[in-house]
């Protein structure tokens, strides 16, 4: 799905990484403190980040033609797409089980190894994501300035008329 021309993937996918690992933080902070001030913080960011990752997860479908378009290996969009659905539902699961438990106080540890398992889930998704962008190029815009640089730098016409090859190497450096 684009947005401005651009992927809105790209976009939401920070948030539900992001508060679901802030979120487990909060419960095992709340676990072992029980301040007050704390309790629904980690309900409250794992519903919130659960609710980012339905919305990462079907705008990542839509993405999903797009980046086989650019040549990014099926394998690779199946494992970033694989470790976000198991992301989701131990996301789910946890935020369940954390507004079961936070009221009450028991069965919390429960809770928190759960979202610490999410939001080590969701991290490994996100970084599967990042690899599917800077490995492979999914992230490209059709049309965009930087989608063409690497292959117009090749081509670009040397001071005499003539394309020149070029190694990414400074001139008169050696690295």
């Amino acid at each position: 799905m684009l947005f401005y021309g651009l992927e809105i993937h790209t976009a939401i996918v920070h948030f539900p990484i992001a508060l679901g690992i802030v979120g487990a933080v909060a419960l095992l902070a709340y676990a072992i403190f029980r301040w007050g001030w704390l309790r629904w913080f980690a309900p409250v960011l794992l519903t919130l980040a659960l609710l980012g990752a339905g919305g990462a997860y079907f705008s990542g479908k839509s993405a999903e033609d797009r980046a086989e378009h650019a040549g990014v290996p099926d394998r690779a969009i199946d494992e970033h797409q694989d470790a976000a659905l198991w992301g989701i539902g131990v996301l789910a699961l946890a935020t369940l089980l954390t507004w079961a438990t936070v009221p009450r106080g028991r069965g919390i540890w429960i809770a928190v190894i759960l979202a610490l398992m999410a939001g080590a889930a969701l991290a490994r998704a996100g970084h599967l994501g990042g690899k599917l962008v800077f490995e492979y190029g999914a992230g490209r815009v059709p049309g965009s300035p930087a989608a063409g640089v690497k292959a117009g730098a090749a081509a670009a016409p040397a001071a005499g008329g003539e394309a020149e090859e070029h190694d990414g190497r400074s001139e008169g450096h050696e690295h």
